[in-house]
């Protein structure tokens, strides 16, 4: 990182060791690690060596007003759905569109660099607050310094219960390893002995077959983002508990599907959490000025609490997780996707559900391979294996799943081809802030890899996240590319009605029913009561900020 470590010397020795330990130490990743290493001893405290600086982020390209300046007094300009005079925010000095006098100002004195590029200078720091870890590095010692549980302990504990097929304990030998889903043998790589344990060739009958005439459902959600939102208060506490509460929802939401509605599977497509390490120049962000190891106990946190939250999803239904850039980086890197796995286990995996196959990719390192080109044709070789295997076992559909969008409108579509630009919310990043919609989705040059695979293979349809929207776009043979919104912020495309074929923009999930060979039905749906989630959320900050004691009026002086 190129603004993480001017300080590194100044630390002390017990801040170089957090630095160098991952703070999940969660049964999950404890059962993952001895499972790999083939033996069943589980240390609670387990700590993992971390080389987890990764080359900083690709600067993104942002469209600003020409007006835009810095001010140093805070506006009042919040998203729609946090209209409260309490609030102000984080980025309340950042070159903002104040007030009348301050536009005119601006023009006058003018800022000739942000007038030729139009791009944002991410290393103007002054606007931000940065956030006190102290609650976060208490909670770490904490763990860190607690003894050892016996194995008693740990299998009588009710984590292990909920984390016991979840995340790194669900997801390894590039299959998903879930009771309700058996998987035929060839699918595992010969690490147990699957006849008895996990393939269900004890039944003869594996995931491989059509066992649900009537077929069956999955659901898609996305972009969870743990700790996207909190740019927009202003807090001493990291604090994501409007996305903790979106996701409980959801949980909640998917659990009360009873019967044939059941789902047999959710796949969470990608940026689970928000702060991963490399995120140092982030639009409206306290992360700029975070050190590497403060932002990594951040993105641990996040990891606890996402886990947390989604191990309540019904132990019927199977739960896949695929990384985004903000878990992996915009240049994933072999120690950031290790990062990433130690956690949530496989980044890429296939398996089989009522007679469908299902490939889950990390199509991150299709963004931009470069800073792990070995990893990116050792998953390419694999992702055509999986694909011929699929389809010479007449899979009934092939399904493909990962963050980033293939394309927006077509697959051949240059990388300049898209012109339209997204809007985050009123009071996220400075006013008139906007993304090229072109950044989200995957460049030609690798796309077009991927594509001529899923045309020869048939494959039946595309799932991502990542464009924090919805889009219902198909490939010139006709294999949909289904763009899921986020399970936290929206963004609005210019030409979003184009974009998601007429589905509204808001906090949901989507629908899949799986139906004869070939045939599936896909609804999106918002969470209940949408608008409710976000008022019980500015509460919640509200009750932090009074007792903090941070008021607008402290702050503004």
């Amino acid at each position: 990182d190129d603004d993480d470590d001017d300080d590194d010397d100044d630390l002390s020795e017990n801040v170089r060791q957090r630095s160098q330990i991952l703070m999940d130490s969660s049964i999950s990743s404890t059962l993952a690690s001895s499972r790999r290493r083939g033996h069943n001893s589980i240390l609670m405290n387990s700590s993992i060596s971390s080389s987890q600086r990764v080359p900083s982020r690709q600067r993104t390209s942002i469209i600003l007003p020409p007006t835009y300046r810095r001010c140093s007094r805070p506006s009042i300009n919040y998203r729609g759905s946090l209209v409260d005079e309490e609030f102000v925010k984080y980025n309340m000095n950042m070159k903002k569109l104040q007030f009348a006098d301050d536009m005119k100002e601006g023009e006058e004195e003018g800022e000739e660099k942000d007038e030729e590029d139009g791009e944002m200078d991410v290393e103007y720091v002054d606007y931000v607050r940065k956030p006190d870890l102290a609650n976060i590095i208490e909670q770490y010692d904490a763990m860190a310094n607690h003894p050892k549980y016996s194995l008693k302990q740990v299998i009588m504990s009710r984590r292990f219960f909920l984390y016991a097929h979840r995340f790194a304990n669900a997801q390894f030998q590039r299959t998903l390893v879930f009771p309700s889903l058996p998987q035929p043998p060839e699918l595992y790589r010969g690490f147990y002995d699957t006849k008895a344990m996990i393939c269900g060739e004890c039944t003869k009958v594996t995931e491989k077959q059509r066992t649900r005439p009537k077929g069956h459902r999955f659901i898609i959600t996305a972009d969870t983002q743990y700790g996207i939102l909190m740019d927009g208060f202003a807090m001493n506490t990291p604090n994501w508990s409007q996305e903790i509460e979106i996701s409980r929802k959801c949980v909640e939401q998917i659990n009360a599907m009873e019967g044939e509605e059941r789902p047999l599977f959710v796949c969470v497509c990608g940026d689970l959490v928000d702060t991963e390490s490399s995120f140092s120049g982030a639009i409206a962000s306290w992360k700029k000025v975070m050190k590497g190891w403060e932002r990594n106990l951040v993105f641990a946190q996040q990891v606890n609490d996402f886990k947390r939250v989604w191990s309540g999803l019904h132990p019927d239904i199977a739960l896949v997780c695929l990384c985004g850039n903000h878990d992996v980086g915009n240049r994933p890197t072999k120690a950031s996707i290790e990062h990433w796995t130690s956690s949530f286990g496989d980044e890429y995996l296939s398996f089989w559900a009522n007679g469908s196959f299902n490939l889950c990719l990390n199509n991150c390192l299709f963004s931009n391979p470069t800073g792990a080109p070995d990893l990116f044709d050792e998953q390419l070789r694999w992702m055509e294996e999986k694909l011929a295997y699929a389809r010479e076992s007449d899979a009934t559909h092939i399904f493909v799943y990962g963050h980033f969008p293939w394309f927006l409108k077509h697959e051949e579509e240059a990388d300049d081809e898209i012109t339209s630009h997204s809007s985050a919310p009123s009071g996220w990043g400075p006013p008139g802030t906007k993304f090229e919609d072109g950044y989200f989705t995957i460049p030609y040059e690798y796309r077009k890899i991927a594509m001529a695979m899923f045309k020869k293979y048939d494959v039946t349809a595309c799932f991502s996240g990542h464009f924090h929207q919805n889009v219902n776009a198909q490939s010139s043979w006709g294999m949909p590319m289904i763009v899921t919104g986020p399970l936290s912020m929206n963004l609005h495309s210019s030409i979003a009605h184009e974009l998601s074929n007429g589905e509204v923009n808001g906090i949901g999930m989507r629908i899949v029913d799986v139906g004869e060979k070939g045939e599936f039905e896909h609804k999106w749906t918002l969470l209940d009561n949408e608008e409710e989630i976000f008022e019980m959320a500015i509460q919640r900050c509200e009750r932090q900020l009074m007792s903090e004691g941070k008021i607008a009026e402290a702050l503004i002086e």
